[in-house]
């Protein structure tokens, strides 16, 4: 019996198990994202006709082992290709490769082509020609671990075409998972009534008429990769559609379901139309313009299915604009659906939790390269959740903790209380609050004004990623219930590992906004400083160097300020601010110098008096004296390492910090003072004082209540004698 491969979406492996052995297919066994199968021919053209889920469905002709092109080449050489293509056709190879030495599709192509081409060629036969729109017969080439296995590729396009859809949507779901998604949803075994409240180009209202009715997926297509095979069967494929046509005229006498959409895109809503009245379906289908908040005054049945596909952005911005899409279908759910089933595509688990409602299965899947959930719902009272929106504050939020997430709400209110006389008396609203006091919450929380940053530090090996994200999750709820905040302003990064190495992820981003509105200003010693929780590691104010600025500040009076490393120069505010003659501001980022220029703007200082330099510090160091620059001040805050594309040489401020401490003595003019600070923690000084100039640590007098039990930085203040 001849054998088969039949393609689909990951995750729906065995569904299409299910399918394939219901329309008569042997021996059916699933791999990723295929099954393999043995059918007779009238059965392969009976599942080419009406397979709802498969992608394509391919006919093996050959396997054999290469490792290179020559091989490739000769083993595609000896097929007898007459048997498949008529000479003077048309064709199309395309080609996948898995850890094999032959990896560069597009290459594996060719010399498949070439193969075809000569064979035709030595055989005295008309060449025929490639052509990517419709070709006659495609070939498919699968190297897996330097098996390949060449195929006819019956579909030829993905079977998803139904021949329907001429409009989509921005991202219109694929009609063939449409479709496995309302398998997996029930539909047609529990309810009788369809309707989708975002339905965009209408595919899950059309797909699940042409199951209700019993329309074979296959009877719109003009064009199968079938067709122009030259072993094609015109007359049982001919047997095969007269067979679908007939099922479909004695289903269609059915009208026992209702079928109904809405959405509140009007072209939307013209594109589903249209896709309706191509498929046949206007009689069945009803579509009309409308919101969520419009549902409630449509006269609903007492019981149905609601299939959501929301939309959605991998953009980070859009991220708390569609939790809250999600949240407000929940409530919708709760309000209008109860007694109802509900089928929700989420690809975030945090969408998901925003309907507040409990899955009673979920399902995984790929939409296209996305991973996505498909979660069942049954809509009743015992099943809801009392989740908060993203914009609500959580006054009972003790109720909801766990005994270890209560240990760090009371360390924040322990921490919250020590720090709160000297915070008042100091008139100051930036801060740090907590920083992994406890072991099992291992992150920094720093409070700016009415806003939380929380900062996950990396998770030892003993940690798994699942309990890492729970605990940082935990932390962010904590947190927003102690400052009574609502969670849509605690932002989090979280350390996760990435291919390998680790890396800062954005999470709980704050507002919808362009990253220019993600600048919010916030209070420090009568300055204003613009902070972003959103776009970089860092929110551009470093906290534990409040007491370092005002150090800076004292001493600036009449001063030539020089600012190394400056990142959003609010030292250089400080100083500017408390009559600094000038300032000259380093750094190699302009992001960060157009940032330092917005911090001037915010305190009213005329940029006249104050230069603005964007080059590698060490590098403007060594030419800074030859070009006569002298100064009364300098502030010096190195990172650890850098190794900036725009740097030369990579920075360790270890092996860096005595060159830079001896250039910056040498721009000093007599009297002047150097403030040398880095944040390394193994750190070792290795100048000391001679005749040129004394060295003196002053890392406790930069240190501050709120970083009194790990100090971030050290300090050294070095005078010019």
């Amino acid at each position: 019996m001849p054998q088969f491969i039949a393609s689909c979406a990951k995750g729906l492996e065995y569904l299409l198990v299910d399918e394939l052995t219901a329309l008569g297919a042997n021996d059916a066994k699933e791999g990723l994202s295929q099954v393999k199968f043995e059918a007779s021919w009238e059965t392969a053209y009976h599942i080419l006709m009406w397979s709802r889920v498969a992608s394509r469905v391919f006919y093996p002709i050959a396997t054999f082992t290469a490792q290179d092109d020559e091989t490739l080449y000769q083993q595609a050489s000896i097929i007898d290709w007459s048997q498949h293509i008529a000479a003077g056709g048309t064709f199309l190879v395309n080609a996948q490769s898995f850890r094999s030495k032959l990896s560069h599709t597009q290459f594996i192509s060719q010399r498949i082509k070439d193969a075809i081409v000569d064979y035709f060629k030595d055989e005295g036969a008309t060449r025929p020609d490639v052509a990517f729109e419709e070709p006659d017969v495609v070939i498919h080439c699968r190297v897996r671990r330097d098996q390949v296995t060449l195929s006819i590729d019956l579909a030829g396009v993905g079977l998803h075409h139904r021949g329907y859809r001429i409009e989509g949507g921005s991202a219109p779901i694929k009609e063939n998972l449409a479709a496995a998604l309302l398998m997996r949803a029930g539909w047609g075994k529990h309810v009788n009534t369809l309707y989708d409240p975002m339905c965009g180009s209408g595919t899950f209202l059309i797909e699940g008429a042409m199951m209700a009715l019993d329309i074979a997926p296959g009877t719109l297509r003009q064009y199968l990769g079938l067709f122009g095979w030259n072993q094609f069967d015109a007359n049982l494929w001919q047997s095969v559609e007269n067979q679908a046509i007939s099922r479909a005229e004695k289903a269609r006498l059915d009208t026992s379901f209702t079928i109904t959409g809405s959405d509140i895109n009007p072209r939307a809503v013209r594109n589903a139309q249209m896709n309706v009245s191509l498929a046949g379906l206007d009689d069945v289908i009803k579509i009309h313009i409308g919101g969520l908040d419009q549902v409630e005054q449509m006269d609903l049945p007492e019981n149905g299915l609601v299939i959501v596909n929301p939309p959605y952005s991998e953009r980070l911005g859009e991220r708390e604009e569609v939790q809250s899409l999600y949240h407000q279908l929940g409530q919708l759910l709760k309000k209008a659906f109860i007694g109802w089933r509900a089928s929700i595509l989420s690809p975030d688990k945090a969408f998901g939790h925003a309907l507040g409602i409990r899955a009673v299965k979920i399902y995984k899947f790929n939409n296209g390269s996305i991973p996505c959930e498909l979660l069942n719902l049954e809509i009743k009272t015992e099943n809801f959740l009392n989740r908060l929106s993203q914009d609500e504050v959580d006054k009972d939020f003790k109720s909801k903790l766990s005994e270890q997430a209560m240990q760090l709400c009371n360390r924040l209110e322990k921490n919250r209380a020590k720090l709160r006389k000297y915070l008042q008396k100091e008139n100051i609203s930036c801060y740090r609050i907590y920083d992994a006091d406890l072991p099992d919450y291992n992150a920094a929380i720093d409070v700016y004004a009415d806003r939380l940053h929380i900062q996950e530090y990396r998770a030892p090996k003993s940690i798994d990623e699942k309990t890492a994200a729970r605990r940082i999750n935990e932390t962010a709820k904590v947190a927003a219930g102690v400052f009574q905040l609502p969670l849509k302003k605690v932002f989090v990064k979280q350390r996760r590992q990435q291919k390998g190495d680790w890396q800062y992820q954005k999470a709980n981003h704050g507002e919808n906004r362009s990253k220019d509105d993600n600048f919010f200003l916030v209070q420090e010693g009568g300055r204003q400083f613009n902070v972003n929780m959103c776009d970089y590691l860092d929110t551009g104010l470093f906290l534990d160097h409040r007491k370092t600025r005002e150090l800076v500040a004292e001493k600036s009076a009449g001063k030539r300020v020089l600012n190394l490393f400056c990142y959003t120069a609010s030292v250089s505010v400080y100083a500017a601010t408390a009559g600094a003659q000038s300032t000259t501001n380093v750094d190699l980022s302009r992001t960060y110098l157009d940032w330092a220029k917005r911090n001037f703007a915010n305190n009213s200082i005329d940029l006249a008096r104050h230069r603005f330099i964007r080059e590698d510090c060490m590098q403007w160091l060594a030419t800074a004296k030859e070009k006569g620059e002298t100064f009364d001040l300098i502030f010096l805050d190195p990172p650890t390492f850098s190794n900036s594309k725009k740097m030369e040489d990579h920075f360790d401020v270890q092996k860096a910090h005595v060159e830079m401490i001896d250039q910056c003595v040498e721009l000093l003019t007599p009297g002047g003072l150097l403030y040398f600070s880095n944040n390394f923690q193994k750190f070792e000084m290795q100048v000391e004082t001679c005749e040129k100039f004394q060295v003196k640590e002053i890392t406790h007098q930069t240190q501050t209540p709120d970083f009194a039990r790990k100090n971030l930085h050290r300090c050294w203040l070095i005078s010019r004698r």
